[in-house]
Order: C-alpha cells, then sequence, then structure tokens
C-alpha cells in the first residue's frame, strides 16, 4: 500500500497516526581532565543517558614543523554511574592537545 492510500484508509477509518518524539539524554554533572601526556579521564555522576571520554592528539612530523590530529575515544558509560571512561591517544608518539566528552 503506498503512503498516499495508507493516508487515505487511516482518515475513513478514523485511525490517528502517531509518531513519538526520541527523547533527549542529557547527563549531569560532568568533567574530564587530563590524566597522563597521552590519555584524559571524564565522568558524570547524574542525568540519563550516556557519555565517553574524548581526546586530540598530535604527532609531530617533518621538519617543517608540521603536526597532524587524531581522535580517541573512551568506552561509553552510563550517566549516572560515576564510573570513569578513559580515551587515550591512538598512535605511539601522539601526545594531548586537547579533550572533551561526548554525550548520547
Amino acid at each position: 500500500m503506498t503512503a498516499g492510500l495508507f493516508a487515505a484508509a487511516a482518515l475513513s477509518t478514523g485511525a490517528v497516526v502517531a509518531t513519538a518524539a526520541p527523547a533527549l539524554a542529557t547527563p549531569t554533572n560532568c568533567s574530564w581532565a587530563k590524566y597522563t601526556a597521552t590519555s584524559i579521564v571524564a565522568v558524570c555522576h547524574g542525568g540519563t543517558g550516556q557519555y565517553r571520554a574524548r581526546i586530540t592528539c598530535r604527532h609531530y612530523y617533518g621538519a617543517a614543523g608540521d603536526y597532524y590530529y587524531t581522535n580517541g575515544y573512551g568506552s561509553w558509560k552510563s550517566a549516572s554511574s560515576g564510573q570513569a571512561s578513559y580515551a587515550y591517544c591512538p598512535a605511539s608518539g601522539e601526545t594531548f592537545s586537547s579533550g572533551g566528552l561526548d554525550l548520547v
């Protein structure tokens, strides 16, 4: 049945079709910190949903003083668990550049 026919059938039978909007996850009381030269730690202590640590690392290459950047990710944790999520630089020779959290 095509979408138009389905809509017409629903209207003729008095059926109401509704879709629910997805709930937004909201971890709260979250923080992160540099843990070592190559890792960060993140934690949330409340709310709903999940979080993980995210680190951006840099690696020096070339005589021109150029850098390239990569991201590393920690494991997902439940928002109110208070468990630490650790993210590490993905390759040898990389060091911390910045960090943060991913929330879902």
